[in-house]
């Protein structure tokens, strides 16, 4: 299962969803692609919320991949049902630290200033790009189709936005926030960094190596804020080495024998 980051939704996974086997599911977040924006954004309430859609498909066991926003849901989530998460993969999670520019753009005067742009700028090609290349990537151009998918929305998108930083600003400020404490998941773990992040700083990992001592932590170099993006042929084969070793092995038996067959 995967969990996009802010202004995203599920279909940035499709090429990722595409390319391996096996059942996959991609959530739109509470005020991004086709959902409904929450009345106060927080981790627990959108974790809450993606446990309840879990239960409604009749999910059982699943490996857990989340972006930015996304990952620090996954994060809670597979904290509130640790039995359930085979395996947790985390690309340059919020939730692990404080965010500068999430917190800067919460400050009230300022808050009011970027509610009123941001309409204009998301439903601006131009703007979506110059901002992607700047802010998110390490000056790669975004693909053709997340841009489409942000200007079609535009303003439809600003209440996810609000809301979503304000919970990664929540989040990294609260008492009991992820990197203050040891998480109860005690599955396998993978973070990922690129080494050029402007929005995640690569100094989180340690709050994420507090959470889970048993992490893997990789920093890919030259890279942004969007593997999905920046490094797709790095995370595919990420993603589909941590799916086969944490499948069980009579489904890895059942897998190896249908491709014999």
């Amino acid at each position: 299962m995967v969990l996009h980051g802010l202004l995203d939704s599920s279909e940035g996974w499709t090429p990722v969803c595409k390319a391996v086997d096996g059942k996959r599911i991609a959530f739109d977040l509470p005020g991004f692609g086709h959902s409904d924006a929450p009345q106060k954004g927080s981790i627990a309430g959108y974790a809450a919320d993606v446990s309840e859609g879990l239960e409604e498909l009749g999910i059982g066991r699943f490996t857990l991949i989340g972006h930015s926003l996304g990952g620090a849901i996954a994060a809670a989530l597979a904290e509130s049902m640790p039995d359930r998460v085979r395996a947790l993969v985390l690309l340059a999670p919020a939730g692990f630290g404080r965010l500068p520019l999430a917190e800067a753009v919460s400050i009230p005067g300022v808050r009011n200033l970027v509610q009123t742009a941001l309409p204009f700028a998301l439903a601006s090609g131009v703007a979506v790009r110059a901002g992607y290349m700047t802010i998110v990537s390490h000056g790669m151009a975004p693909d053709r189709a997340l841009v489409e998918r942000v200007t079609s929305r535009g303003g439809e998108l600003v209440a996810g936005a609000r809301e979503g930083t304000r919970a990664v600003v929540e989040a990294g400020r609260a008492d009991n926030a992820f990197h203050h404490r040891r998480m109860l998941y005690r599955g396998p773990v993978y973070g990922v960094w690129g080494d050029r992040d402007r929005l995640v700083p690569t100094s989180h990992h340690r709050g994420v190596r507090r959470a889970f001592p048993q992490a893997q932590i990789e920093f890919w170099p030259g890279m942004g804020h969007h593997a999905t993006c920046e490094r797709f042929d790095e995370l595919l084969e990420l993603v589909k080495r941590v799916v086969a070793s944490s499948e069980p092995a009579s489904s890895r038996s059942a897998s190896a024998q249908g491709r014999a067959a």
